[in-house]
């Protein structure tokens, strides 16, 4: 993995001294291959990762304040810190190593979503949603990969059409529509 040139590189958080390490999302580049298949040529695209603070925190539940112990911001917003969420968020850059390999779905937007089911001996749907574009010279790679959110999902999906990874990414890089479901 490359060190990227954009993203934010997240502070550890702590809790009653204990501190919860996040540089498993910092940013980095990592290669994308895509084998040449029939008249379609190999390429390979180095992609930009980077990580919303939604991979680790959450909104306040109905009435609840967010406390100054448990609160992260960045320069946009002040979340609660989620413990679960963090913990799960240690998958997540082998679920991005691997989405070549995995069902992405459309969500209609310009986001995408993968799901991944098990942790711990537990079955259950964690959604990790992207957003893809085409990176500037400057950022080091030809894509930005951007983890929007990532977290346990409590009600059903409503997602159903597929798109492989290898399309998003050759269609972003083209600058081409991607059609919405």
């Amino acid at each position: 993995m490359g060190k990227a040139l954009s993203g934010i590189q997240w502070e550890p958080f702590t809790f009653e001294e204990q501190e919860y390490d996040l540089s498993h999302l910092h940013p980095y580049i990592i290669t994308h291959v895509i084998e040449a298949k029939g008249k379609n040529p190999r390429r390979e695209f180095r992609l930009n990762v980077s990580y919303s603070l939604h991979c680790f925190t959450r909104n306040p539940k109905y009435d609840e304040e967010i406390s100054d112990d448990l609160a992260y911001s960045d320069s946009r917003e002040k979340r609660i810190f989620c413990f679960e969420r963090w913990e799960l968020s240690m998958k997540l850059p082998e679920i991005i190593r691997t989405l070549q390999q995995r069902r992405c779905l459309h969500t209609g937007s310009e986001e995408f979503v993968t799901i991944e089911v098990v942790h711990k001996g537990r079955t259950f749907d964690y959604a990790v949603f992207f957003t893809v574009s085409k990176a500037r010279k400057a950022e080091g790679a030809e894509i930005n990969l951007f983890i929007n959110s990532a977290h346990e999902r409590f009600n059903e999906l409503v997602y159903k059409k597929p798109i492989n990874f290898n399309i998003i990414l050759i269609n972003k890089y083209l600058k081409k529509p991607i059609k919405k479901p």
